[in-house]
């Protein structure tokens, strides 16, 4: 946290050096991004991504959208176009905050894909890609239900509510990822206690809490919530 020198934010834990979340997934040989937050160059150069075959956006807000740019790489790198799933409304808002990307620029200037808007499943090669709505406060955004090789991974960064026909569709999942902000109630990310009691109905084989605040401790809240929720940390890798 800018400007803030309490215990989590001198430690010299690793564990308690926090970006903002993202998502790198690897399954069916197709490499896919949910979310490209401000620290998303950082990220893809500390943990070695060298190629994006899709990128998936769960909203259009600054901390999930705004290392967006940095797509120009994978899609010089590749020699194409990368599609890019979300909302009609977060795609609105794409268009809007990056429109310099068709004004013409050369091929490597400027990120090159192909906006997508996404109300259904689509598939990414073998891998099947189902939008997640949620309510993070009074909005509606996405998360994502990800499927391949027999395995379910669900990722949901932001939320407040889970509505009910979302709900069904996180049955036997191998691993679930969901927000879980801070101790107090928050009026748009659900709290640690609503996080570990959602995850606990979903019942997945591993469950997992992100979207961490500076309130947290990771090893005192590893210690609180026991075998049942798993705290992540920067560059953790989980193989399904």
């Amino acid at each position: 946290m800018i400007g803030c020198s309490c215990a989590v934010c001198t430690s010299d834990h690793p564990k308690n050096k926090r970006r903002r979340c993202s998502l790198y997934v690897v399954a069916a040989g197709r490499h896919l991004v949910i979310d490209t937050p401000p620290d998303f160059r950082d990220q893809v150069l500390s943990f070695g991504v060298e190629r994006v075959d899709a990128v998936c956006l769960t909203h259009p807000h600054a901390d999930h959208i705004f290392g967006f740019d940095d797509i120009r790489r994978f899609s010089a790198l590749q020699g194409g176009h990368i599609p890019v799933y979300g909302s009609p409304e977060t795609i609105r808002a794409m268009r809007q905050k990056f429109d310099y990307i068709d004004r013409g620029y050369s091929f490597e200037s400027v990120p090159r894909v192909q906006f997508k808007e996404q109300l259904e499943p689509v598939s990414v090669g073998p891998v099947m890609i189902t939008p997640l709505p949620v309510w993070h406060g009074t909005d509606s955004i996405y998360g994502f239900l990800v499927e391949a090789d027999g395995k379910r991974l669900g990722y949901i960064p932001d939320c407040s509510d889970l509505p009910a026909q979302t709900l069904a569709l996180l049955e036997n999942m191998d691993a679930m990822i969901l927000d879980g902000l801070r101790p107090e109630q928050h009026p748009t990310h659900y709290s640690i206690d609503e996080c570990a009691e959602m995850l606990g109905r979903i019942g997945a084989q591993r469950s997992f809490v992100t979207h961490l605040t500076h309130d947290s401790e990771h090893e005192a809240l590893q210690a609180r919530l026991g075998d049942a929720v798993t705290v992540p940390w920067d560059g953790l890798q989980i193989v399904l």
